[in-house]
C-alpha cells in the first residue's frame, strides 16, 4: 500500500461548525471548530473528481504550519500555575477510587477495575504539541510528573477566531434562498495563520493524482475554497506521523489519538491486551451530510472520543505489544463504528510507551 499526502491550504476563512442546532435572532452565535476528518475526506473526493476513490482509507488531518507539523496534545499533559507537566501513570490501592468505576456496569466487565490511574493535578494544557515534542512523548523521552519545556506547545498557532455577522436564509419554500427577516446572528470562523495547511495520508495500491481541473475544492462553508495539491516526498516537511518506539517494556503500549475516533463504546482496549489507565476528553460532536437530492436523509450527529485521548494498554508481552503496534501505528484504531465516515481518517492513532 502506498501513502499519498495532500496538502489543503485553505484560501479564506474555514467555517465548520459541529452539527449543534443554535438559535437564530439578534442574541443568537455559532462558532467554527476545527474541521473533523470527514470534511478533509470531502475535500479529497472533490479533488479526485468523485468517481475515483480512495481505496483503502484516509489518515489525518495534521496540520502544517510556520512552525512545522503539530499535533492535538495528549490528554496526560496538563498545565498547572503555568507549569506544564506530563501525569504520572501509577498502580492503584485498594483504596483509591475514580469516576470511572461507577460507569463500570455499563459497557466494561464490572469484574476487572483500572487497574492504573493518573497521578497529579491540572487542566489540559495547550492546544498543539509539535512532531519533535509528539515523538519525545511517544518514546518515553519526556519522563512523567517533570516539567515539559514550552517550546515543543502552542496554543492555537493554527489559526485565530474571527466574529462575522451572518443573516439567516429561507431553506425551503417559495423564498428558498431568500434573507429571511430579523434573523441576523453572530458566527465565528477560523482564519488561517499564514503558512497553515491540512495535510491528509490517503492510503491506496498505487500514487494518487488531482484531477487537472480540482485544483481548488469547496472547503469550510459555502462559497470558501481551498487548494489542494500532491505532496512529493521530496517536498514533505519531515516525514509526516512520528514512528513508533522499537520496543515496549513490560508490554506497556499507550494508544494516542491523533484525530477523533468513532468508538463503538466508552471502553476500548484490543482483545489480547487489558486497559490499564485512560486519559480522555469530553465527548466530540461529528456532523455529516451528503450535498444533493438526498441531503435531509443523509444527515447524521455522532459522538466521538476526542482527538489528543490516550489508552494505557498492557499486553502479555513485549513482542505481542510490538506486534499490535506494527500493524496499527498511523493507520486507523480498529473496531470502531462501521459508518462509512470512518475510512476518512476517524482514529488515525500512534504508539508509544509508558
Amino acid at each position: 500500500m502506498i501513502t499519498t499526502w495532500f496538502a489543503v491550504t485553505p484560501l479564506d476563512t474555514v467555517m465548520v461548525r459541529d452539527g449543534r442546532p443554535f438559535q437564530m435572532g439578534a442574541s443568537g452565535s455559532a462558532t467554527s471548530v476545527a474541521p473533523a476528518p470527514n470534511t478533509l475526506g470531502g475535500v479529497v473526493k472533490a479533488a479526485l473528481g468523485g468517481t475515483r476513490k480512495v481505496k483503502h482509507y484516509i489518515v489525518g488531518p495534521v496540520i502544517d504550519t510556520q512552525y512545522g507539523v503539530m499535533f492535538p496534545t495528549p490528554r496526560d499533559i496538563v498545565c498547572d500555575d503555568s507549569t506544564v507537566r506530563r501525569l504520572a501513570v501509577a498502580e492503584r490501592t485498594d483504596t483509591a477510587l475514580s469516576d470511572l468505576d461507577f460507569e463500570a456496569d455499563l459497557d466494561f466487565d464490572d469484574r476487572q477495575r483500572l487497574r492504573h490511574h493518573l497521578v497529579g493535578d491540572g487542566e489540559s494544557a495547550w492546544d498543539w504539541i509539535s512532531r519533535p515534542g509528539l515523538t519525545d512523548w511517544l518514546i518515553g523521552a519526556m519522563p512523567a510528573d517533570q516539567v515539559v519545556p514550552k517550546p515543543p506547545l502552542w496554543r492555537n498557532p493554527a489559526w485565530r477566531p474571527e466574529t462575522r455577522l451572518g443573516l439567516a436564509r429561507h431553506w425551503n419554500g417559495p423564498l428558498i434562498g431568500t434573507a429571511a427577516p430579523g434573523l441576523l446572528y453572530t458566527m465565528t470562523q477560523l482564519r488561517p495563520r499564514e503558512g497553515t495547511r491540512f495535510l491528509v495520508g490517503c492510503v491506496d495500491d498505487e500514487p494518487l493524482k488531482i484531477r487537472d481541473d480540482n485544483e481548488v475544492v469547496p472547503f469550510g462553508g459555502r462559497g470558501r475554497l481551498a487548494e489542494v495539491a500532491v505532496v512529493s516526498e521530496k517536498a514533505l516537511p519531515e516525514t509526516v506521523l512520528p514512528d513508533r518506539p522499537e520496543d515496549f517494556p513490560g508490554g506497556r503500549l499507550a494508544v494516542y489519538l491523533a484525530t477523533p475516533a468513532l468508538l463503538k463504546g466508552r471502553w476500548w482496549c484490543p482483545p489480547d491486551a487489558e486497559l490499564s489507565a485512560v486519559a480522555v476528553g469530553d465527548p466530540q460532536p461529528v456532523a455529516s451530510a451528503t450535498p444533493g437530492p438526498d441531503f435531509d436523509d443523509s444527515r447524521l450527529l455522532s459522538w466521538a472520543v476526542p482527538a489528543g485521548s490516550v489508552f494505557f494498554l498492557t499486553f502479555e508481552s513485549p513482542d505481542k505489544a510490538k506486534k499490535w503496534a506494527v500493524a496499527h501505528h498511523g493507520g486507523l484504531l480498529p473496531d470502531q463504528s462501521r459508518l462509512p465516515i470512518v475510512n476518512a481518517g476517524f482514529g488515525t492513532c500512534l504508539t508509544g510507551r509508558w
